[in-house]
């Protein structure tokens, strides 16, 4: 085992913060009743603008080494951080409870995953990132208002990192993001691009921001405006050990983040994403004709699948009239004998501006369901075209939310004969 010191000292960086590390380095080495391994149960307070530093790993259970008995508390104002330092290539930190952590910023320094211990209010929330000089804080507390306690005061810090707070609301959602967390968030710094791993437990109530479906999970980041879907891959087994589920587990970025690209991170879920498609046979039309209409809807989303009805319209046009459904339909001959699925649609010609479908089953991920009906164009001895768009409108599906792809559109070109 390897001797550990603990430190106090002014923040620093560049020459500064080396050389700091360099004399701490030598004092170490002069240490002859330090303890094999730190660990603590920690009242210890790191005060604003200074630091302490672990030479080696940490262990919050077994105590000594000069770290208390209770949380390590560390200052979290913004500009004016306590920081708790780990300095070492491949270190770990093991004890870490809802009793047991760092309540505040906590920063590494050398190679290899770390797991930084830190929690909040008696929640541990701990996360995991890579590069050399990162460092972060966990928020038990709404990015909505991100006001956490301030235990050096007894009152509650102003939001809290920089930029705060951060709506979770509809207009405050990147693109396919569903439903972000009320309960939790983490400030996580660095210029270093690193994956970034967050953890979770039964508190976090992942289920009910999936919906139950674990791959609906992602990471989020706020860009200053909305909170922007990171991807994201739920890891098989936690880097906390055992088997990821709704109620445990964690959650990794499939590539490395800078972590100061985005001001906050939490997780989130994705909704299905849905798009529709379509053809009219023929395209065409001499004199009064039958058409035949296809329309699909694609799933195209690549986490979740859609776990309710979808209903798609297309805008119905004065030259058009004999609306026909069979809901047996299973075969449309004119747009070359594709197969449809009527018998899961219903569909309605009584709205006065849209035809109207929907499906009685949920689309699976990465897949379609056609339909197909006809209606009889005449062109009322004139010529000309217009078009015939179809949309899905926001919210299908069970609550798909990327509506920038729901509209699809054929034009019809006409002549009285």
């Amino acid at each position: 085992m390897t001797n550990q010191l603990l430190h106090s000292n002014k923040l620093s960086s560049g020459s500064e913060r080396w050389t700091s590390l360099l004399m701490l380095a030598v004092l170490f080495l002069l240490v002859h009743s330090a303890k094999a391994q730190e660990g603590s149960q920690g009242n210890t307070s790191i005060f604003g603008g200074a630091q302490m530093t672990f030479f080696g790993n940490h262990n919050f259970v077994t105590g000594g080494g000069g770290a208390q008995p209770g949380v390590i508390l560390t200052e979290r104002a913004t500009d004016n951080f306590g920081v708790l330092n780990f300095v070492g290539d491949n270190l770990t930190s093991t004890g870490a409870s809802d009793a047991g952590y760092v309540d505040g910023y906590v920063r590494k320094y050398g190679a290899g995953q770390f797991i930084f211990p830190v929690g909040d209010n008696g929640f541990l929330g701990q996360f995991a990132a890579s590069a050399d000089g990162t460092m972060g804080a966990y928020f038990r507390a709404n990015p909505a208002t991100a006001v956490t306690s301030n235990l050096f005061t007894g009152t509650n810090y102003p939001a809290l990192p920089n930029g705060g707070p951060f709506p979770t609301g509809l207009l405050n959602r990147g693109a396919g993001v569903k439903s972000v967390s009320t309960v939790e968030y983490w400030d996580i710094d660095g210029t270093v691009a690193t994956p970034i791993t967050l953890t979770w437990d039964a508190s976090s109530n992942v289920t009910t921001l999936t919906g139950s479906v674990l791959a609906a999970l992602t990471i989020v980041g706020w860009d200053g405006s909305k909170w922007v879907r990171i991807p994201s891959t739920v890891n098989a087994t936690s880097i906390l050990g055992g088997t990821s589920t709704v109620t445990e587990g964690s959650i990794t970025t499939v590539l490395p983040v800078v972590p100061n690209t985005y001001t906050a991170y939490t997780l989130a879920g994705v909704g299905p994403d849905v798009t529709p498609r379509i053809s009219v046979v023929p395209g065409i039309v001499n004199g009064v004709q039958r058409l035949e209409i296809v329309l699909a809807v694609l799933e195209v989303g690549t986490v979740a699948a859609t776990t309710g009805q979808i209903t798609v319209r297309l805008a119905k046009n004065a030259l058009l009239s004999n609306f026909e459904w069979d809901p047996a339909q299973a075969i449309a001959p004119a747009n070359g004998n594709v197969t449809v699925q009527n018998s899961i649609w219903t569909a309605s010609a009584s709205d006065p501006n849209y035809y109207i479908f929907t499906t009685t089953t949920s689309i699976p991920r990465s897949s379609q369901r056609r339909l197909a009906f006809y209606v009889t164009l005449n062109p009322n001895g004139t010529d000309g075209t217009f078009a015939l768009p179809t949309t899905i409108p926001a919210g299908q599906g069970g609550g798909e939310v990327n509506v920038l792809n729901n509209q699809d559109s054929e034009v019809i070109q006409f002549f009285a004969n």
